[in-house]
This record gives structure tokens, sequence and C-alpha cells, in this order.
């Protein structure tokens, strides 16, 4: 540390590195495996080359000297000839291990059919000055009979394991072994990374202990007398109690993968979380992480959970802002990140994106919280959402969190996805549901009626505000939920055109920052608990976890999980017999980029006809778990070949248009075939192509640009960020990160390319790459506009 001086020796950081990993592999059973990658993981920095860099603090040379491939090399060159086939995989997997530290994990053969893995473990000689680094670290750190022995027991590790994985879940197998190597990397990252921020702050390395035991018993306890408190007053409330109590019931099974059927409106934030933590002191859990669609929801869930628990301690919040999430190599910032990146709290909130980037995105910020998914117990909020292709990624990787890492899943929805029976299935336990008479239970909380009133072609958006104007002569609450934001904006001009006398109209999208949209979501909820009569047109933003209840729903043509949702806002909290729910055609939307809306709209449509000629098919109950089922056959149905395996877009370098990024990251059959034709023939357990798939993974579509917004105090943080990025860039970036944070709630996403920025009144504040819009382009009714309301002079 060369702000006071002080010096620490690579024995003792290896060693520190090691102890961790033992620790963080015990999920897997594969304490001695993980302690040996992080024994070994820095070999090349006991070579003079890299103690010169150290003690003289070059910059120049930050990030050129090559000291992961000493350790790595070290391990192939004394295994890879073994003739044990368990000896050759614990090898390899050491070995890509220590050698992708810093990387993210290599390709082992890329997609042009090269070698990566080789060319990375057995570099040009004098690259890595091998010698020098195994004959400094055999005497400073770890003599060669002590790194033999703990070999010998990492085989005896992986022996067991693999015997277990090709013995009940060959399918799998080359899947699986890229994740054990994924899980293995997460260790040494992290234990890498932790004890480094522990030496740059002066304290001893050392997990927090939480005394789990201790800590669920306790909270189990709280959030019980919390429950206690609840009154029964209405029959909405009932059932909420019986959801509930059958959770807790159910907390007592063994770790496994779980369904939670609960209706919306349901109570499923709670219910949830008392199987969680009753399943965690039963089963002794390390932590209770719960991955939710929506930034919109994660706040709201989080005071749930905090109002339940009474202990802000030990509740981490994670999820995506505005800060750039890439990797950093200042080493304050670098620093300033090391704890938010680690998933060590006994209960997280975060994403599905960040829980899917923890498994599959290439970044190594998201490669170290893998292992903390080990003995955890992953809920998953609205399990439809999902993305289509990420589907055969996602039922694999649950197995293997279940199967191989002993994690207890639970997917939780009113609309549950048929997961079971895709190709490659998600393997439920049995019971597989936490709520057994869960089909009665939805047709005792039904309180909508859903009307099909998809006529013809559809509704224009003048002829639907027609049909919205007749609806609001019978229901003076009336939500309007649409699949795009223009055919929103358009809807709600034409309703305001009408001039509607002693009305209150709203227009909701993502067009509107998510203060603007929360401050108008207060307004309404406030209105609803009066007589006032109200219109809202929105996207399906309103869909995800808002607690908001009207009289009448129309929702344009979607899949049956978005007219669940849909219906989920209407007649809420069953104040009245029945709430009317209206699917409706609207042909103003432009679907061309909303291909999963489409296929969505293709098997509901199926269904729709089905009931029309067959009323009482399905209960006569469209949203029944039947209908629900149903459904989803028709939807998957409907998706293309390779389409949920993640198939890679045409014209990607050096990837065929057919190749999808499951195989890359299982057999890598093309990969493989290319290298072959080249004259190979060395085999290898691993072939995967880690970094090209890891780079090629996005949840969502990434061209997006995010924009902060004037709106309130958006326009004071831009007038600060952009006085700082004139006169002081360098000098506060403690007080332009915290400047970012706040203005999370006043920025938005917008679909656009950056070259015509400016034409859509997108500017950049300084050099910072955060961008910003202005006042002439967001307007208090609809936000965001590419069109400015009126020109500035000078901008």
């Amino acid at each position: 540390n060369h702000e006071d001086n002080r010096k620490q020796t690579l024995n003792n950081h290896v060693w520190n590195v090691a102890a961790l990993c033992r620790e963080y592999g015990k999920p897997l059973g594969l304490s001695a495996t993980a302690e040996l990658c992080g024994l070994l993981h820095d070999m090349g920095k006991a070579k003079e080359e890299f103690q010169t860099y150290m003690l003289e603090n070059s910059i120049s040379q930050r990030g050129k000297i090559n000291h992961s491939s000493a350790g790595a090399k070290y391990i192939h060159e004394k295994y890879s000839n073994a003739k044990n086939p368990y000896e050759l995989l614990t090898a390899q997997l050491i070995s890509l291990v220590i050698c992708s530290h810093h990387t993210g994990l290599i390709d082992c053969i890329d997609p042009a059919g090269i070698d990566k893995y080789l060319s990375r473990v057995n570099p040009e000689p004098g690259t890595i000055a091998y010698l020098e680094s195994k004959q400094g670290f055999q005497t400073n750190c770890a003599e060669e009979t002590e790194i033999e022995n703990r070999f010998r027991q990492s085989v005896t590790e992986i022996q067991t394991l693999a015997g277990t994985i090709l013995t009940k879940y060959k399918k799998d197998s080359s899947f699986y072994f890229g994740l054990i190597a994924r899980y293995l990397l997460s260790c040494v990252i992290d234990a890498d990374r932790y004890d480094t921020y522990c030496f740059h702050t002066n304290q001893e390395t050392q997990d927090t202990n939480y005394h789990l035991k201790t800590t669920w018993e306790t909270l189990s306890g709280t959030l019980e007398k919390y429950l206690s408190e609840f009154t029964i007053e209405t029959e909405i409330d009932q059932y909420r109690s019986e959801i509930s109590a059958s959770c807790k019931k159910f907390a007592q099974e063994k770790s496994g993968i779980y369904r939670l059927y609960v209706p919306t409106g349901g109570g499923k934030t709670l219910s949830s979380l008392r199987f969680a933590i009753n399943h965690a002191k039963a089963n002794n859990k390390s932590r209770i992480i719960y991955a939710i669609p929506y930034t919109a929801i994660i706040d709201q869930n989080a005071q749930v959970i905090r109002n339940a628990l009474q202990n802000e301690g030990i509740i981490l919040e994670h999820h995506s802002n505005i800060v750039p999430d890439e990797e950093e190599t200042d080493e304050t910032q670098t620093i300033r990140r090391l704890l938010t990146e680690r998933w060590d709290s006994p209960v997280i909130l975060t994403t599905t994106v960040q829980l899917l980037n923890t498994l599959f995105l290439g970044k190594t910020q998201s490669v170290r919280r893998m292992h903390n998914l080990g003995n955890s117990i992953l809920i998953f909020d609205e399990v439809q959402t999902i993305p289509k292709k990420c589907l055969s990624l996602f039922n694999s990787a649950i197995n293997f969190l279940a199967e191989i890492c002993g994690a207890t899943i639970v997917l939780c929805t009113a609309t549950q996805p048929a997961l079971e029976t895709l190709n490659k299935p998600i393997r439920l336990s049995q019971p597989s549901d936490i709520i057994e008479n869960y089909e009665e239970l939805f047709a005792n909380c039904k309180r909508t009626e859903i009307i099909d009133h998809c006529i013809g072609r559809g509704y224009s958006a003048e002829e639907l505000a027609g049909f919205v104007i007749e609806r609001y002569q019978e229901h003076k609450k009336i939500l309007v939920i649409l699949n795009t934001k223009k055919a929103a904006e358009n809807l709600f001009r034409k309703i305001q055109d009408e001039q509607i006398p002693d009305t209150s109209l709203y227009y909701l999208s993502t067009n509107l920052c998510p203060r603007h949209r929360m401050d108008i979501l207060d307004t309404i909820i406030e209105q609803l608990k009066t007589d006032a009569n109200i219109i809202c047109v929105t996207t399906q933003l309103i869909e995800a976890g808002v607690d908001i209840s009207f009289d009448c729903v129309i929702r344009s043509l979607a899949g049956l999980d978005s007219i669940a949702q849909a219906a989920g806002r209407c007649n809420r909290h069953g104040k009245s017999e029945t709430g009317k729910v209206y699917v409706i055609k609207n042909r103003d939307e432009n679907l061309h980029s909303l291909p999963d809306i489409k296929l969505g709209q293709i098997a509901t449509e199926r269904v729709f006809r089905e009931m029309r000629d067959n009323p009482g098919k399905y209960g006569n109950d469209i949203l029944s778990p039947e209908a629900i089922r149903a459904y989803y056959s028709y939807y998957y149905a409907e998706a293309k070949s390779g389409e949920m395996d993640y198939r890679l877009e045409k014209g990607l370098a050096n990837i065929p248009e057919d190749d999808t990024l499951y195989n890359l990251l299982s057999g890598n059959t093309t990969s493989l075939n290319h290298f072959t034709a080249k004259g190979n023939t060395q085999t290898r357990n691993l072939n995967q192509a880690f970094t090209t798939a890891g780079n090629l993974f996005h949840v969502i579509d990434e061209n997006t640009i995010t924009v902060l917004v004037p709106y309130q105090e958006g326009e004071e943080i831009i007038a600060k960020l952009e006085h700082l990025s004139t006169f002081n860039p360098t000098k506060s970036l403690k007080e332009y990160a915290t400047l970012l944070r706040q203005a999370q709630q006043y920025s938005i996403s917008i679909f656009i390319d950056e070259s015509t920025l400016k034409s859509y009144g997108i500017y950049q504040i300084g050099e910072s790459g955060v961008y910003r819009t202005t006042p002439f382009h967001y307007s208090e009714e609809y936000g965001y506009s590419p069109k400015a309301d009126m020109e500035p002079i000078i901008l």
C-alpha cells in the first residue's frame, strides 16, 4: 500500500485466498479443489519483474505483466499427460480457472477452431518467466509436495462429483462441467479481491460470520410476530393467510426445485419470505436471494421485507444503476465497488438480469457472485418473465444449482410457465407445489371476468378511444394497458381530445423517469380511494407488482401471463363481486421489434378460440392453471428451432447462423469440428467457448443508452454533473458517484443510434459517457419526446 508503505507478502496473500476458497467450495464438495485454485492463482507474481512493478507502483506496467499463466502452466505441465481421466479433468479445471482469474473464463476452443486454452497455459517461452516464478513460489509459498498432496485431494473430489454427474445427469455433463469451472473461478475472484480489499483497508481477511442458525431463528421469530398482528377482514385476507400458512408448513421439505402458485394480489412477497426464512432455518441455508424482474418492484418489495424483519443490516439490494457497469482499473474505484459485488448478506434483493448475468455474463464482477448461490434459497418472482431465448440456459443452470450446489429454488408466479415440458426441462422436486390445492385456490380467488373482445382487425386509436368512453359510462375508474409506448400515447391524445368533464386523465410509460411515474402513481392511488373519475392509459409497466386497483381494465391482446397481470390491477381487493377485464386487438401497435409479444398473442388467441367453441373448457376461466398450461404449450410450440437455446444472430464473426449460446457453453460442437478439421487430435473434457459466449450473452437488448432528464431534482443533478465535468472532472469521484446514484430516479433508457443523438435532443455531459436531454424534450404529460415542444435559441 503506497499510501502508508505497508507491504503484504505473496505468501500471506495466496494462503488467505486459499482459505477463503476452501470455504466457498464446500457446497459442491470441492473444498480442496477451490483451495488449490486459490493457492496457485498468483504463482506468476513470484518473479523479479512483478515484484519490481509492485514496489515502484509503475502505472505504465499495469495489466501488462502476465502473472496468471504460471500457476496454470504448472498444473498443466505436471498432469496433462496423466492416464487417469479424473486427473486430466482436475488439471484442466484448475489450470483454466487460474489463467482466467483476471479476464473471465477463456475460450478453450474458439469458434474458428483455435486452441486458446493451450496457448494461454503454455505461452511463448520467456513471456512469463516460468521457471523463476515456480522456484520463487515453491521457496516462499508452498513446496512441491504440499501442492501434490492437495492435487490428490482435488482428484478425489472431482472423481466423486464427476461420477455423480455422469451417472445421473450425463446429458447435461458438458454444461455442468462448464458451470463447475465458473463456480471455481467465482471462488478465486471473490477471495482474491476481498483479501486485497482487506489489506488496503488494514483489516484481517475474514468473512462476516452471521451465525446463521441464530440469524434464521431470530428472523423467523420476528416475522411470525409481525404476521400475527395481521387482521382478517375480507375473503382475500383469509386466502392470503392460508397461502402463508401453506408456505410455512412446506418449509420443512428438503432442498429442491419448487413452484409457488399465488394468485395476483395473494401476498406472495410475505408468503415466499415465510417459506424462505423457515426453510433456511430447517436446512441451514447460507442466504435468501430474491430475483425480481423489474427494478421498479425491488424498492417496494425491499420495504415490505424490511418492515417484516425489522433488520436493515441483513438486507442487500443490488440492481443496475446509471454508473457504467464495466471492468475498472482505477484502484480507488475498484476498492469502492469490492463489497457491493459480493452478495454475502443473508437476504439479497436483485434483478433477474443480475442473477442471469451472474450465471452467464463474461464480466468478472458478475462471475464473482456465483459461489454465493451455493447452499442458498433463490426465489424467482414472476418467473414467466424469463426471456424465451434464455429458457434452456435458465433451466439447466437451475438444475445445476439445485442438484450440484445444494440450492433451493422457488419459481413464484400466478402463471407458471411449463418449464418441465421443454426440450431441456427443469427437474422439479416431488412434491412440486408449495400450495397443494392451488387450482381450488385460484377458483376461489377469482375476482375478475375476462371478456374476449378481440373483434376482426382490431381497433384504431380513434375507435379504441370510443370503446374506452363507452365503458367509462359504466365504470368510472378505468385502466387501459397497451403493448407499445406509441400506441398508448396515441390513445391518450385521442381521449384527451374528447375533453371528458370532471375526469382525471393520466399517461404512464417508460418515457417518464421512475420518479415521475411514481409521483403519478401516488396521485392515482390517492384518487382511487375517493369518488374521483379516472382514466389511466399505460404500457405494461403497471402490471409488475404495482398495488393498484381499478373498476375496469382494458388490455390489448398479449400473452395470457400479461393478461393475468393486467387482471391483477382490477378489483384487486375483492371490493366488488366481479371486475371486468376486456381483451381487445389494437391495430395501431407495431410489434416488429417485440416478437415475444406477437408469439404470446398467437397462443392466447388459440386458447380464446377453444373457449368460444367449448365455453366449459378450462372451467370457463381463461386464467385457470389448466388454461395457462395450454397457453404455454402453444407458446413453446410456436417458437422456432433453437430459439430457447439462445440462437445467435446472423453475421456474427466466426459464428454459424444456426449455432446457439447453449452449444458454446456445453459441447461447442461446431467449434470443435473446425478444430479437428485443422488436423488436431487432442481431446479434452472442456472445449467450451466461454469468452465468446460471455461476450454475446445479454438478457435484454442492450442497444440502449441511459439518459438523465430534467424532471424536478433531475434538472439540478444534471447541472451539478455538468459543472463537475467542466471544472473538476477527476478530483470529485466520490461526489460524481453520489450524483449518479441519485440520478437513477431521473433517468430513462432509449433505443437509439448514438450517431444521431443530437437530432433527438440528447447530449453527453462533458466526456463522462453520461447523457442528458433538455427541458424542451421532456414534458410533464408525456415525459421524453424526440420532438421538442419548442426549439431553444441556444443549446
